[in-house]
């Protein structure tokens, strides 16, 4: 079988690294070991006789007394016995560890045996009769055989040639949500509706993806683009849904409730998200506002929450979160109070006090 150019470049690349880890391991093998010994302790006893000479030179320029220039150079002498007798006893240590056969022996095994290692491995684990895959044999297989991720690779080469295709958005902005990419969806998104024009559709869905980005947060972003859906289609489900939880963590309960209610009330008879909505909206009115046990959580939780709110005051949206968990804990004295402190911090910002003067009177009332 011939070899291409790339697998010759391959097989030169791996005989490239193989050298090198060869080179590190041998490498200690080959430095003299003889030399050793003789080095043992000479920096440390040339320190000591500099520093003998220096108490001398003190002494004669008279920064330094007889009596302290006397007990310094006993010290000092003291080390450099010390330090030659070290190197004394390593210069008699046997020295069989650095008898050069023996090195060369070890040289030579790890030389051979490294290689011969690797390619048993190989041949017991691997597959060298295993034909090339190249990428674009990989890619040409039908749809229903290739991983998620081998799929998104196909349509961003076809992207790519082709940018106005809002067919190829559309399919790879939920693929990008499915794997967790929500930015990348976004951006799909955006590019479907340069391509295709905005639809409630669209925006509904670059909105759940900017949200799901955001922890499950509904931001200014992502409201705007939700917003904007219902203005075009009053009953586009995803943006409504999103909108009623929205108003439900800013602690406008009954708006939020309202909302959803008026979406089932519009809903087709056999909507598949119905029973989740109408799940949701039961938990809410007849469930309790947080469960016993779970409340020293939901207050552990709370309480980072303001405290993280203190080293960066500037999050709105961490305000509003925490006035809504305190009015969920039923805590009005902390939550009137991070009101009162939200509306100091954004006093210069005409948008962010609306949206908290907006809070429901069942939690924090506004002024």
């Amino acid at each position: 079988m011939l070899l291409s150019a790339n697998d010759i470049g391959l097989f030169l690349a791996f005989a490239g690294l193989t050298g090198i880890v060869l080179w590190l391991l041998l490498r200690p093998l080959h430095t003299d070991a003889a030399a050793a010994p003789q080095d043992v302790g000479e920096g440390e006893v040339a320190i000591y006789r500099d520093q003998l000479a220096e108490i001398a030179r003190d002494l004669e320029r008279g920064t330094i007394g007889e009596a302290e220039a006397e007990a310094a150079r006993v010290e000092v002498s003291r080390r450099l016995i010390a330090a030659r007798e070290a190197q004394a006893e390593a210069a008699r240590v046997p020295q069989g560890k650095g008898d050069p056969r023996l090195r060369r022996a070890v040289a030579v095994a790890l030389a051979l045996a490294l290689p011969m290692l690797t390619l048993f491995i190989y041949l017991g684990e691997g597959t060298p009769g295993l034909e090339g895959q190249p990428i674009e044999e990989r890619l040409a297989k039908p749809a229903d055989e290739l991983p998620a991720e081998a799929l998104i690779v196909r349509i961003e080469r076809r992207l790519k040639d082709n940018p106005d295709d809002v067919a190829g958005w559309e399919t790879i902005a939920p693929a990008y949500v499915m794997l967790g990419r929500y930015d990348e969806a976004v951006r799909a998104w955006t590019r479907a509706m340069i391509a295709g024009g905005v639809t409630a559709e669209r925006l509904a869905a670059r909105g759940e993806a900017r949200v799901l980005a955001n922890d499950g947060t509904v931001g200014p972003g992502a409201k705007a683009d939700l917003e904007k859906a219902v203005e075009l289609d009053p009953k586009e489900p995803r943006a409504q849904f999103l909108l009623g939880l929205a108003e439900l963590d800013a602690g406008e309960r009954e708006a939020g409730l309202n909302r959803w209610k008026a979406l089932l009330a519009g809903a087709p008879a056999d909507a598949a998200w119905a029973p989740a909505v109408r799940a949701r909206i039961a938990a809410i009115e007849s469930g309790p506002a947080i469960a016993a046990e779970n409340e020293p959580m939901i207050r552990g939780m709370v309480e980072r929450l303001a405290n993280r709110l203190q080293d960066n005051p500037d999050d709105l949206e961490g305000w509003l979160r925490l006035i809504h968990s305190y009015n969920v804990l039923q805590d009005r004295e902390k939550a009137l109070a991070a009101l009162e402190t939200a509306r100091k911090t954004f006093a210069g910002d005409p948008e962010a006090l609306a949206r908290l003067d907006n809070l429901s009177p069942g939690g924090a009332a506004p002024r």
